[in-house]
């Protein structure tokens, strides 16, 4: 039997972080220790082995919360190459969880064709007692290099777990099912005999998938995020156009409230040419996209969250989407 070819591409993060002792599952960050470059994938190349032909792509191993515009666009290069080069049948991208959920609605909207691409992380140490990320490398691999991930874009894989990259979302700091899906649940699950079992398949964000192919990503506008919280004014969102946003996410209180303050800044900042979105703070539910907001030209985030929308704004704005009408169906897909 031919076995698939999976490119693992290894970025950093908690699933290569080092320890002094087996049981520091905490602090471990501020410590800096790593594994040797290769050591992750080595240390699992006999079960890696039995389920793919795997092949490392070296890349520079980052904090998640240190990822920057330029990593990302390498990534997605690097990604790219191995499918046009027809080296792989999918990818695997190990990362820290911190900001693993972006990194992986990035690559949905970035990447083109059915191959999949699966990003991993893990919530323990490499070095911690029970770790969890070498099984959770074998589990993307498996799943990067099956039939059933085919077409459906980025996805997300911790814990047994396969999440889609539109709705998946860290909502523990701590636990080893750290990644959770809202409303929408998991995809499904790898189990333990190996075999992908798919309960579902996504039904939003699929007409997304590889759509900002095209973008130049060494040229993303500035799109930030201003959160709402009792008394804040405008003070922040004025920073923001300051600081040349072309685009403003703001995360309400509830379905897509901001403060009485921070709607007359964002008001000031749409009359000005910067594109608002109205998002919550809100762990879930949607914003609905009410008379009102389109009456101002704001865009209703829907239910993706105040990050993920960033993300898409800036993509959209920076293929030269700036109708509303036009942008406003890309948050409800």
């Amino acid at each position: 039997m031919t076995l698939p070819r999976v490119t693992v591409i290894t970025t950093g993060g908690t699933i290569d972080s080092a320890t002094t002792h087996r049981l520091q599952l905490a602090g471990y960050v501020e410590l800096g220790l790593r594994l040797e470059p290769g050591e992750l994938v080595a240390s699992i190349a006999p079960e890696l082995a039995s389920i793919a032909t795997v092949t490392e792509l070296p890349f520079r191993r980052l904090r998640a919360h240190a990822i920057t515009d330029a990593d990302l666009a390498d990534l997605a290069t690097a990604i790219r190459g191995s499918f046009e080069r027809d080296e792989a049948d999918g990818a695997v991208v190990t990362h820290g969880t911190n900001t693993l959920e972006e990194t992986a609605w990035f690559l949905h909207l970035v990447i083109e064709g059915d191959r999949p691409v699966v990003i991993c992380g893990a919530m323990r140490p490499a070095t911690a007692l029970s770790a969890d990320g070498p099984l959770n490398l074998v589990n993307a691999v498996r799943l990067a290099g099956s039939r059933e991930a085919r077409g459906l874009g980025a996805l997300v894989l911790l814990d047994d777990t396969i999440h889609a990259a539109r709705s998946a979302t860290k909502a523990d700091t701590m636990r080893v099912s750290a990644f959770h899906d809202g409303a929408a649940g998991p995809l499904g699950w790898v189990d333990g005999d190996g075999r992908i079992v798919l309960a579902s398949v996504p039904a939003r964000g699929t007409g997304l998938r590889g759509a900002f192919s095209g973008v130049d990503l060494a040229d993303l506008p500035r799109v930030d995020i201003v959160a709402s919280y009792q008394g804040a004014d405008g003070a922040l969102v004025e920073a923001a156009i300051a600081a040349g946003a072309r685009g403003i996410v703001n995360a309400g209180t509830g379905a897509g409230y901001p403060t009485p303050g921070e709607e007359a800044a964002l008001e000031r900042a749409a009359a000005a040419g910067v594109q608002v979105v109205q998002a919550t703070r809100v762990g879930g539910g949607r914003v609905p996209p009410v008379p009102k907001l389109a009456e101002r030209g704001w865009l209703a985030a829907g239910d993706l969250n105040p990050w993920k929308a960033r993300i898409l704004l800036r993509l959209a704005l920076a293929l030269g989407v700036t109708d509303p009408a036009e942008l406003q169906p890309l948050f409800d897909d």
